[in-house]
């Protein structure tokens, strides 16, 4: 009797649910994903090596009011993919981030607000286990490209910022994280 009130229940109310759609998302290869930093002493840009995401991804999605609502849509990195030009530099990189412990991160994008050239992407930052609430915007350079960046706090992560040489060297702790997707929706 229980299973068929359920039944009934859905049957009769199941139109006012909020149906979602879903997407399949690739992104191809020549997509980059790189961290930007400096020191008091130089300028850093660590790079993600590897390929990004490989094969589609199948998002769900709501879309009202010029506004994508998103689930599943994560880009998921190796904190020790990124290159920084060397092996002492990787090294510290790869203490920062724990990568040995936390051998992550993750990007999830939450929302997405259309604008005229620009979007407004809401997402959650995953590092070492810790998560942060962020927005950037990212535009369109064609109907396939979309670059946007994104400044961020190490220590809103609970990192300390590095120092070298008994302090003589000292990263800065804001950082920004930029995006260059070449995406293929199917």
């Amino acid at each position: 009797m229980k299973a068929l009130l359920h039944l009934v229940a859905v049957l009769s109310f199941g139109f006012l649910l909020p149906v979602k759609e879903t997407a399949d998302i690739h992104i191809e290869k020549g997509s980059q994903i790189s961290i930007m930093g400096s020191s008091n002493v130089n300028r850093f840009t660590c790079s993600y090596s590897k390929a990004i995401a490989p094969g589609c991804q199948v998002i769900a999605y709501d879309y009202k009011h010029d506004t994508f609502l998103l689930e599943n849509a994560i880009i998921d990195l190796k904190s020790n993919a990124f290159d920084c030009g060397g092996k002492l530099i990787n090294k510290d990189f790869n203490e920062l981030m724990e990568s040995e412990e936390h051998p992550h991160i993750k990007i999830k994008f939450k929302k997405i607000e259309v604008g005229n050239d620009e979007f407004l992407v809401h997402s959650q930052i995953e590092i070492a286990h810790k998560v942060n609430s962020y927005s950037f915007t990212i535009s369109t350079i064609n109907n396939y490209n979309y670059c946007g960046s994104l400044e961020l706090n190490i220590e809103d992560f609970g990192m300390e910022p590095p120092r070298k040489l008994l302090g003589a060297i000292q990263v800065d702790p804001l950082i920004t994280i930029n995006f260059d997707l070449n995406l293929e929706f199917k």
